[in-house]
């Protein structure tokens, strides 16, 4: 083989899956592979996406208590599997139609992609290599899937929960969370604040809910203004309501509020920033991390997201905030000391398309 067929696939409950599935395909790229970047919302059947990526978002944002009880419930595990028999050879049949399975490795990002792709490799018999990347800092018991060649887990820690399911620990690989580029040896640089016009004297606060915007960004934003001589930047990626609310509130903070829409120069705001307030999303933590910033995360949406926080908490990494009008307090406090961020791999984005190039080229990484 000498030009291998990739197909990565991702799906858009969240901006994560898809940074990172576009990421991995850029590597590859550079390594030779013919890769096709495909997700999953442009093609499965539109009951499986209203059930599973629409459903999912109604879950955690009206509804989290209940989302929280169906993901830590055994049931899921019990079954096997995420989708309905029929539903699922639908989107079976689906991957097939798109010619999927033509690949010579097929990477995923996101459950779903794995359950369909780890589905229709057990009934067509093919022997498509078939990659896992673990976007979050939690093991759920259905990844654990024979059809799997190789997992890459964000962290060595997480070996052990996955080999404890039944996978063979020569499948699992920890590379770290494939992070853009971009995050790489960042430095500081004046000319951000300069021309955002902020003070290169007063210490900057970046509020971030990710590509979607999401958690309490606005409460978060007044709380950090009530931190005396605390600038902020609040990053509303395409939540296009919440920025044209803190628009009217940058008015009346011309000189200590920086209001943007959806950027990609998210890295270096972050590390024109002495500190970074996120959400409970497994990139967009590593990414602040990365940045060099002091990290304080809010307390977040159920399920993998808490499972987030409590893992990086337990190691010193990140503060966390679980009462957002107590924000402004926790900025004017002294930093705690975050030793575990020293702990993240270089280049984690090329070591995990090294690892996925071998397994294509039909060796093990």
């Amino acid at each position: 083989m000498t030009i291998p067929r990739t197909a990565v696939l991702s799906y858009a409950l969240g901006t994560g899956h898809k940074q990172v599935a576009e990421t991995l395909s850029v590597e590859l790229g550079r390594l030779g592979h013919h890769c096709d970047h495909s997700p999953l919302e442009e093609w499965v059947p539109w009951d499986y996406d209203l059930l599973f990526r629409r459903g999912y978002v109604f879950l955690v944002l009206k509804a989290p208590v209940l989302y929280d009880i169906m993901y830590r419930s055994p049931f899921f595990s019990r079954r096997g599997v995420l989708a309905f028999p029929v539903m699922g050879s639908r989107a079976v049949r689906r991957f097939e139609r798109e010619g999927l399975g033509d690949s010579d490795l097929v990477v995923v990002t996101q459950y779903n992609a794995m359950e369909i792709a780890a589905d229709w490799k057990r009934a067509s018999g093919r022997d498509t290599k078939l990659a896992v990347i673990v976007t979050d800092y939690d093991i759920y018991p259905l990844w654990a899937r024979p059809e799997v060649d190789l997992f890459l887990l964000p962290h060595e820690d997480l070996k052990a929960p996955l080999v404890g399911l039944g996978v063979p620990e020569s499948r699992v690989l920890a590379t770290g969370m494939p992070i853009g580029p971009a995050f790489e040896n960042l430095k500081k640089d004046g000319a951000v604040r300069e021309s955002l016009g902020l003070s290169e004297t007063s210490p900057v606060a970046m509020v971030f809910g990710g590509g979607g915007g999401w958690g309490p960004m606005e409460a978060a934003v007044k709380a950090c203004l009530r931190a005396a001589g605390w600038q902020v930047i609040v990053v509303c990626g395409k939540n296009e309501r919440l920025r044209r609310r803190l628009l009217r509130l940058e008015r009346l903070r011309p000189g200590r509020l920086r209001v943007l829409g959806y950027r990609r120069d998210v890295a270096q705001l972050m590390a024109a920033s002495d500190v970074v307030v996120t959400k409970g999303g497994g990139l967009s933590l590593t990414e602040a991390l990365y940045s060099g910033a002091r990290t304080i995360a809010l307390s977040s949406l159920p399920g993998q997201e808490r499972a987030n926080l409590t893992f990086m908490e337990t190691r010193g990494w990140i503060e966390v905030c679980r009462r957002v009008n107590e924000l402004g307090g926790l900025l004017e406090r002294p930093p705690e000391a975050h030793a575990g961020r020293r702990h993240l791999p270089p280049s984690p984005a090329k070591t995990a398309a090294l690892a996925l190039d071998a397994l294509a080229r039909g060796s093990r990484p």
